[in-house]
This record gives structure tokens, sequence and C-alpha cells, in this order.
């Protein structure tokens, strides 16, 4: 078949596709979408029958749900969805040290007053916290994030518990 042969055929074929992946249904998309987008689809629906099919077609698709988030970057979610990663970028998480452990090493594990546990990803030891410290869990470079009580008392940060 010549390439101009090709081209010919895409018109006819490009709303074949469509019509294919249309008729796949919600199992499908189930299969493809994040998890909160398919909770909150089905959770649209107001026909009983349909919203527990479309639960149930989502519950199915789970385990392929967390083996598609498995060595997720920002990066590639990005590009999947420019969208959604910028609205999640732009939050930041606010709270006080509610507690303050300092580690052999001389980094020091925080707990946040929303239970959270984190702990200083590199030693700084020109820096200082206390309890009671307001601080803000900010988003960095390369999918980092940062503990910060104001502009000159700043780490990484990971979340351990």
């Amino acid at each position: 078949m010549t390439t101009h042969g090709c081209r010919s055929m895409m018109p006819v074929l490009a709303p074949l596709g469509a019509l294919v992946l249309a008729m796949a249904g919600a199992p499908v998309l189930a299969a493809i979408e994040p998890l909160a987008d398919g909770l909150r689809r089905c959770s649209l629906e107001s026909d009983e029958g349909k919203r527990l099919a479309c639960f149930d077609a989502l519950a199915k698709a789970l385990p392929k749900i967390q083996s598609d988030q498995f060595g997720m970057t920002v990066d590639i979610a990005r590009k999947r969805d420019p969208v959604a990663v910028s609205k999640s970028e732009n939050e930041s998480l606010s709270g006080k040290i509610a507690a303050l452990m300092e580690t052999p090493g001389g980094g020091y594990i925080f707990t946040l007053d929303n239970g959270q546990i984190w702990m200083q990803a590199e030693l700084r030891t020109n820096i200082r916290f206390v309890v009671g410290d307001a601080v803000q869990i900010e988003h960095g470079a390369m999918s980092s994030l940062w503990l910060a009580a104001d502009h000159h008392r700043k780490t990484r940060v990971k979340r351990i518990q």
C-alpha cells in the first residue's frame, strides 16, 4: 500500500477508533483514569444501577490503577495531565511543630499538629526549630518537599508517617 493510500483511509479510521472507545464504556475508562477522578465520576451518577456498575468497574480496575502509579514522577504526571499537577503543586501544608526529636546524626524529626511525621532529608546544622513553630511544607524542584518556618529556616524533608 502506498503512503497516499494510507492517508486516504485516515478520515475513515479516526471516527471508527472513536466509536470503539465510546462503546468500550466505563470498564475501560476506570482502568485508565486516576482513582479519585473515577470516584468523583461514579458519585455523580444519579441512576443507582449505573452508579453501582460504575463503582464495580472502578473496583475491578484498582490493581491496574495501583500498578500504574508505581514509579510515577511529577514529570510523568505533568505530561499526562498538566492541569491536575499544577493544582497539586500549588498546594502547601500549613501546621505547627507539635513535637521535635533530634536524631543521633543531628537531624530533626518533626511531628506536626495534624499527626504527620516528617524527617529532615539533609543535615543542616545552621538552622534550629522549636516546638510551636508555625511551618509550611512546600513543593520544590524534582519532587522535593521543604519544611519552612520562615525565609531563613528551610530544610528538605520526607514524610515518614
